[in-house]
């Protein structure tokens, strides 16, 4: 189990990430998605666990992991037990495993999970095409997690679409995720709300240059 950093959503997790799931960590652009990840990281590495961080965008900023590190006391020398994958189309995605055997790591992330899908199968034609090929490697990502006895983090957008708040292929990644955590903007900062099927609580949460905090 690794802790998030957050004590209100460790508690409501149960103590932290379990082992054997799939948890998503979902919201708009700029309300904190990597740097949650990089903070469950971090408290991976306290533990000295080796991690596989697959990132899909370009937005790994390992700078910013040393800078948390730094205020953390944590010592930069166990960066070196994050291998990061550069992911730049969905065929590396999918394949990836392939590769890279799961067992190797203590914790596996994808951050985003579904920006490639999206972006190669934009077309409306494609749309099926797109919801079948993403839940193949959905399936195979929990199959990963439960038999491997891996935590899998995996980050995803949030945008508004017709005043509402939707999940980026909500429904097919919703069916291989154990638990949810999505992070949202409100007039009173950011709001952490965790969804799964024993719990749904909410809790305020701010960003500070040494990682999330809750909010007093």
């Amino acid at each position: 189990m690794i802790k998030t950093g957050l004590k209100e959503l460790d508690q409501f997790l149960g103590g932290g990430i379990k082992e054997g799931l799939v948890t998503s960590i979902s919201g708009q652009s700029a309300t904190g998605k990597t740097q949650l990840v990089f903070q469950i990281c971090l408290n991976a590495l306290h533990h000295e666990k080796d991690i596989l961080f697959q990132d899909t965008t370009g937005d790994f900023r390992p700078e910013r992991l040393v800078e948390m590190m730094q205020l953390q006391k944590i010592n930069p020398s166990l960066l070196d037990k994050i291998k990061v994958n550069r992911i730049t189309n969905t065929a590396q995605q999918v394949q990836c495993f392939s590769k890279t055997p799961p067992k190797s790591y203590s914790l596996i992330i994808v951050d985003s999970i579904t920006d490639l899908f999206s972006f190669e199968y934009s077309r409306k034609d494609q749309s099926l095409e797109k919801h079948i090929s993403f839940m193949k490697y959905m399936h195979n990502l929990s199959s990963i997690a439960i038999y491997c006895k891996i935590p899998i983090i995996v980050t995803n957008i949030v945008r508004t679409v017709n005043n509402h708040e939707r999940e980026n292929l909500e429904e097919s990644i919703s069916m291989y995720t154990h638990t949810k955590i999505k992070l949202s903007k409100n007039g009173n900062g950011y709001l952490c709300q965790l969804i799964s099927p024993f719990v749904n609580k909410k809790f305020h949460y701010t960003i500070t240059s040494s990682g999330f905090t809750s909010k007093s």
